[in-house]
């Protein structure tokens, strides 16, 4: 399966997405996110990877497209999106690190990022937890964020980071297409039946948020190590999935899972549990494969690894982007730079 805006080549389609996007202009989606400084860079708002994967879930139908993306502008300016991002706390942050799929710093051989979740770890406690986000108010200033606001936060780092950076990558297939979406491993062994039942809302909830403000970021999901009875849990949740998502799943087996992966997947990058050689523990900060790691003009307090917490690009005149890290520590905000891009391709 190629990555989402790979599939739109045609003439045609093209076209068409020009019309998308002389739609965007008109209605002024295409000006400068509120909230962005002036070095912050557009990747994740409305760049041309971020508009395709609105066309390309909309079908590439353009008025159904615009109406999609003007919903999700409205979403973000109504939770204070940028102040969230900038103010959040890293404790936070890392909080809900646990409560979604997250990216292990790993990609496949199509370069795709890897992203991992145990659906185990959404237990009573984290649930309990999750519900009282959920009925928290937005917060004005972000340092307070609720539920969608640290949602949309830690995703947000997905678009506006990490694609980003796995796109800078030449050596890898169709290294002009931007990556626009991510391979899933989602592991469900620890799923119990009335766990499923209790997610109900989770479902429906992050089905809703991707779909709206994050199209087409799934490219597959393996889901893995099935229990006998989720057929039962599944018929309940499937409701609350977005179809097309719903679409994208792939179920294996324990004695599926290797062969299946390592298709696609080199070992190095598939986790010891699943037969892989990568020492990588869910709920924990990326670790970045070595020609990622490579990519980056480490600075010198940076220890050559991600910190906790959002990141997001910079860029200077020249074009010259710089990865910093951002959100709260004790209270004080933080504007931490890591490491800067050796090469972008956009």
């Amino acid at each position: 399966m190629m990555s989402g805006i790979g599939e739109m080549s045609d003439a045609s389609a093209n076209s068409t997405f020009k019309s998308f996007v002389q739609l965007c202009e008109d209605q002024g989606l295409l000006n400068r996110h509120t909230g962005l400084a002036a070095e912050d860079v557009s990747d994740g708002f409305n760049d041309e990877v971020t508009l395709r994967r609105f066309f390309v879930a909309r079908t590439e139908n353009s008025d159904g497209a615009v109406e999609q993306f003007k919903e999700a502008v409205e979403i973000r300016n109504s939770i204070n999106d940028i102040a969230a991002y900038e103010n959040i706390s890293v404790r936070d942050y890392e909080a809900t690190r646990k409560l979604y799929p997250h990216w292990s710093g790993r990609r496949d051989k199509r370069g795709l990022p890897i992203v991992l979740f145990d659906i185990g770890d959404l237990d009573k406690a984290a649930l309990t937890e999750y519900n009282k986000l959920r009925d928290m108010p937005v917060s004005k200033e972000g340092d307070m964020p609720n539920l969608i606001q640290r949602t949309v936060a830690f995703h947000d780092t997905f678009t506006r980071f990490i694609l980003p950076l796995c796109s800078s990558i030449q050596n890898r297939q169709n290294p002009e297409i931007p990556i626009s979406d991510a391979v899933y491993l989602v592991d469900i062994a620890r799923l119990g039946l009335k766990q499923g039942l209790d997610l109900r809302n989770y479902a429906q909830d992050i089905s809703k948020l991707l779909a709206t403000n994050f199209p087409e970021v799934v490219n597959t999901v393996y889901v893995l190590n099935a229990p006998t009875y989720f057929s039962t849990i599944w018929a309940l949740l499937k409701k609350f999935v977005d179809p097309r998502t719903a679409s994208k799943l792939v179920f294996l087996s324990p004695s599926d899972v290797l062969p299946t992966l390592s298709s696609t997947i080199d070992l190095e990058n598939i986790p010891k549990e699943y037969g892989g050689t990568f020492e990588f523990e869910y709920g924990s900060v990326p670790i970045l494969d070595m020609e990622l790691a490579e990519q980056l003009e480490w600075l010198a307090d940076s220890e050559r690894k991600l910190p906790p917490g959002p990141i997001k690009w910079i860029a200077d005149e020249q074009g010259s982007r710089t990865a910093v890290a951002v959100g709260r520590i004790n209270g004080k905000p933080r504007q931490q730079r890591i490491a800067t891009l050796k090469m972008s391709t956009h």
